[in-house]
């Protein structure tokens, strides 16, 4: 509990002392404590140090699941490194943990951050193919770029593929789509 508080303040120092602690008491870190402890990185302004983490988690045989390759996206995301978000996700693959509708959405995130709106649309009609369900927040990443791109017309058609999957509009989309209106 201790290193998910770290975590949530981006307090990484604590958290890896409180690890050393847990470890000199024999209490080894699972997945859960390194994901947390890799948010902690991300959340501290050091994504870079994610990736420490799992070389880590690596070394002592931990297995990543699903959580930490979100948390390791989300590292990339905030270094708009696209390239390296799409070869976690490929890790994630070949290790047989399937990327889920987090997954996704982070890359697309990551994707618009590093300024490659094409490689978000790219990476929304992978997602799709590969049943992996988009969800409203897929949709709104999307729509925003359409419309910083000025592109209503697919925007539209955005919002007319959400009708379709019954997938509601939350308040962002609203607050997206208002001035379109």
């Amino acid at each position: 509990a201790l290193v998910h508080a770290c975590a949530e303040m981006g307090d990484i120092e604590r958290a890896q002392v409180t690890i050393g602690e847990m470890e000199a008491l024999n209490i080894w870190p699972d997945t859960v404590t390194y994901t947390a402890l890799i948010s902690c990185a991300v959340n501290a302004g050091e994504p870079q140090k994610a990736f420490e983490i799992a070389e880590k988690m690596k070394v002592k045989g931990v297995r990543k699941d699903v959580r930490t390759y979100n948390a390791l996206v989300h590292a990339c995301a905030v270094m708009r490194d696209t390239e390296r978000a799409q070869a976690t996700i490929c890790e994630m693959e070949d290790l047989h943990v399937l990327p889920d509708t987090v997954t996704y959405n982070t890359l697309l995130s990551c994707c618009v951050r590093s300024g490659e709106s094409q490689k978000a649309f790219e990476m929304f009609k992978e997602m799709k193919a590969k049943g992996v369900q988009p969800d409203v927040a897929s949709y709104n990443t999307l729509i925003q770029v359409c419309i910083g791109n000025d592109d209503m017309s697919k925007a539209q058609e955005l919002v007319q593929e959400m009708e379709l999957l019954r997938i509601l509009p939350n308040e962002t989309t609203h607050s997206l789509l208002r001035p379109l209106t």
